[in-house]
C-alpha cells in the first residue's frame, strides 16, 4: 500500500493554502516544475485526481478536499514532535506492573506525588501476580515491575524496594497450629502464578503438613468472608491484614515461621533502566516508604 512522504503532503497542503503551484513553489523554496511533477506523481499513486485543472487554474477536487483534511493533521502533529522535550521537564509513557501489595504499602503514598511533579509522563499502572509481571517485562509490555527478588531471570535486573511478612490467617475459634488443623482444613490462596501461594505451599511441604485441599480464591474480601465463615486457613502478607485491621476487621493471625520477610524489588528490562524509570524509583523509595 502506498505510502506518501510527509515532503509530499508538505507541498500538497501548500498548493491547497497559496492556491496556485507557483505561490506553493516560493513558500517551499523550490521551482514550478518540480512541484508539477510531484503533484502528478502523488495523483497516481494515489489513483485519485486531487485537483482539477481549468484554463491554467488548480481546483480542488472533492478527493482532494479529504486528502487535505487528513494531511494537514498529520503534518501538524509532525510539527509538533520536537517540540516535546524542549522543556526541562521529563516527558514520557511510562508502564508499571506490581503486585497487589504494593497497591496498599508503597504506591498510595509515592503516586500521587510522582504524577504532581512530573505532569509530563503519563503513568498506567496495573495490578499481576509476579510471574505475569516477568513475562509482561520480558515481552516489553511494561517498563518496570515491583514483584518479588531478588530477580533471578538473565534479562532482568533490579533493586529492593521494600520486605513482607507472610502470615497464617485462620477462624478466630483457633488456638494453635498443628498437623491435625491443616489436614481437616481448606487453604485458600491466589492462583498458581501468585509468589505467596508458592511461599505458602513451600512451608505446608517443608512442615509435612497435608491440607484437606488447596482452593483458589482471587480475593482477599472473598477469603476473609470464608474464615468468619469458621471455614479453612489462608496465607497473606502483612499489609493485606493491615489493611482489613484499619478497617474494623478482626483478624487472628500466626506468623509462617521458618520463612523469613519476602523482599519486594523495582525490576526492570537489562540496560534499560531509563531516566524516568530512575526518577519513579528514587520517588517511591523517598516517599513510599
Amino acid at each position: 500500500m502506498y505510502a506518501p512522504k510527509l515532503s509530499h503532503l508538505r507541498f500538497f497542503c501548500a498548493i491547497v493554502e497559496t492556491g496556485s503551484i507557483a505561490a506553493a513553489a516560493r513558500r517551499m523554496h523550490c521551482v514550478a516544475s518540480n512541484l508539477t511533477m510531484r503533484l502528478k506523481e502523488l495523483e497516481a499513486d494515489l489513483g485519485q485526481e486531487l485537483f482539477m485543472r481549468e484554463r491554467k487554474k488548480l481546483l480542488i477536487t472533492p478527493a482532494g478536499r479529504l486528502f487535505y483534511k487528513e494531511a494537514k493533521d498529520i503534518i501538524i502533529r509532525a510539527d509538533r514532535l520536537p517540540a516535546l522535550w524542549s522543556q526541562s521537564q521529563p516527558r514520557g509513557i511510562l508502564n508499571v506492573g506490581a503486585l497487589d501489595v504494593a497497591f496498599l504499602s508503597m504506591l498510595p503514598r509515592c503516586v500521587p506525588q510522582f504524577m504532581s511533579a512530573h505532569p509530563g509522563i503519563q503513568l498506567n499502572i496495573l495490578k499481576k501476580p509476579s510471574f505475569s509481571l516477568e513475562k509482561m517485562l520480558v515481552s516489553d509490555e511494561i517498563d518496570l515491575a515491583l514483584t518479588d527478588g531478588p530477580v533471578e531471570n538473565t534479562l532482568l535486573e533490579g533493586s529492593f524496594a521494600f520486605s513482607e511478612t507472610l502470615h497464617l490467617v485462620v477462624p478466630e475459634q483457633v488456638k494453635k497450629i498443628t498437623p491435625d488443623l491443616i489436614e481437616k482444613s481448606d487453604i485458600y490462596l491466589f492462583n498458581k502464578d501468585c509468589f505467596y501461594r508458592r511461599c505458602a505451599e513451600q512451608w505446608l511441604d517443608d512442615k509435612g503438613y497435608h491440607p484437606r485441599s488447596i482452593l483458589t480464591l482471587e480475593s482477599y474480601d472473598l477469603i476473609i468472608q470464608c474464615l468468619e465463615s469458621r471455614s479453612g486457613l489462608s496465607c497473606m502478607p502483612e499489609s493485606v491484614i493491615r489493611q482489613f485491621r484499619e478497617r474494623g476487621q478482626s483478624l487472628k493471625t500466626f506468623r509462617l515461621d521458618d520463612i523469613g520477610p519476602t523482599d519486594v524489588y523495582f525490576v526492570w528490562r537489562k540496560h534499560a533502566k531509563s531516566p524516568i524509570i530512575e526518577t519513579f524509583v528514587e520517588t517511591a523509595r523517598a516517599l513510599g516508604k
